[in-house]
């Protein structure tokens, strides 16, 4: 397998639009680490690409799935040769230049597995490589944990994992009679702790990417309040709520236990330092809560919007359309918001929800890193898709290449996306700040 020539940048020269003041927009629905953002894009915002790209190519087959984490390039597909239920794992280690044209990519380590469900997220620790693989029909997720350095098996355990920035793992299990959240050591898959769930699962509170809390509704309006660390039982309380309702709501942001009652039409929140009310707003038509960065979101059932102040509850602002926000930084919001063509990304102000600057209407690239964000959409002329990052600083998208053999399905890594090709399998394209 060669080196592909994807083609000269002439499809964005040097575009870049002015941002116009716009009415306050609102902000909506958190994001969701399997959320697939299936976007038709149009508008863009453009600066001069880097005048050379690295471009690593590896076969792969239409069902192929790619996973940037580190160094290293992950591509999971059906085992050839092997009977249904297996999958072929093959690592490859990422090139700080284009491998020499004519000498196709050679894996670090192949790795055939057994596995009937689909991968969704790839993490390196020290010495072990983490996937998440979804269940199929009355099987539960689960997580597999091959190692590094060879591929061969290290562990595998019911329950889907969450990660922070700090190399903690936590895996969920569930189940009709309830599950356990267990903080399990990356490279044995020794349980450290372990806590029974009830059928909704655990909650999580996390501050500047690190869990810190685990909340648990283990009986009938009975919570439970662990340190994420040691499990150890911080608070135990009951609110007197007795057995909630599926209409009821529940979620944690800001240190906060939310919990919407749509009979009654309130939102109450309740301090997880205790588990003592802190706040009750009327909230009639509540279709959902989440956390928007600074503020508190609520999506009404009809589309109005609400942004809450954490500390009191009081309304900063509202809004006619809801949106995702991938981050808060320096009192703005980069936000996504729904639009005819597909999802805009806008800049809010974090305390009134004036809009700050429009970058353009994009298909965010999903990964596991949120360090940065790269988005892409198809070139105007010529094939191939428009890569970008977008800069909330500097308040536009920086069009850093025109992909030409690229035809969607991308993943992102630190300073790296993977696409599938037009010409089959995967390119991978560094852009290093």
């Amino acid at each position: 397998m060669t080196v592909i020539d994807l083609g000269e940048l002439r499809d964005e020269p040097g575009r870049e639009e002015a941002p116009l003041p716009r009415p306050p927009r609102a902000v909506g629905r958190p994001l969701r680490v399997a959320l697939a953002l299936a976007l038709v894009v149009a508008t863009m915002a453009g600066a001069a690409p880097a005048p050379q790209r690295d471009t690593f190519v590896v076969p792969a087959g239409a069902g192929a799935q790619a996973f940037l984490d580190d160094d290293r390039l992950y591509v999971v597909e059906q085992a050839e040769g092997e009977v249904t239920g297996t999958a072929e794992v093959r690592a490859y280690t990422l090139p700080q230049r284009s491998p020499v044209a004519g000498r196709p990519p050679v894996p670090l380590w192949r790795a055939v597995v057994r596995s009937t469900g689909r991968f969704w997220q790839a993490r390196t620790w020290p010495g072990v490589v983490v996937f998440a693989v979804s269940g199929q029909q009355d099987q539960g997720s689960r997580t597999l944990a091959l190692d590094a350095a060879t591929g061969s098996e290290r562990w595998r355990r019911p329950g889907y994992p969450w990660w922070d920035s700090n190399g903690m793992l936590l895996l969920q299990s569930g189940g009709d009679d309830g599950g356990a959240v267990q903080l399990v050591d990356p490279a044995s898959g020794r349980a450290i702790w372990s806590a029974r769930t009830p059928r909704a699962g655990a909650m999580y509170d996390a501050r500047d990417g690190l869990i810190d809390r685990v909340v648990l509704f283990v009986a009938r309006g009975r919570v439970e309040v662990r340190d994420a660390r040691s499990g150890e039982l911080l608070h135990v309380r009951d609110l007197g709520l007795g057995e909630l309702s599926g209409h009821a709501q529940v979620t944690v942001a800001h240190g906060l236990l939310l919990i919407v009652q749509a009979k009654r039409g309130v939102l109450t929140a309740y301090g997880l330092d205790g588990l003592r009310q802190r706040w009750e707003t009327s909230l009639p038509t509540a279709a959902h809560v989440g956390n928007c960065g600074g503020v508190i979101c609520v999506n009404g059932q009809s589309g109005e919007f609400k942004a809450l102040d954490p500390a009191t509850g009081a309304v900063r602002w509202t809004g006619g359309r809801s949106a995702g926000v991938l981050h808060e930084r320096d009192g703005r919001l980069l936000a996504i918001e729904p639009g005819t063509l597909g999802e805009r990304f806008v800049l809010l102000d974090a305390s009134t929800g004036r809009t700050i600057a429009d970058l353009g209407t994009w298909q965010l690239v999903l990964g596991d890193d949120d360090d940065r964000h790269f988005v892409v959409r198809p070139a105007d002329t010529g094939g191939g898709l428009v890569v970008a990052e977008l800069d909330a600083a500097a308040g536009r998208s920086q069009v850093l290449d025109v992909l030409r053999d690229a035809t969607g399905d991308c993943r992102r890594g630190r300073d790296t996306v993977a696409c599938r090709l037009r010409t089959g399998g995967l390119g991978v394209w560094r852009f290093p700040r």
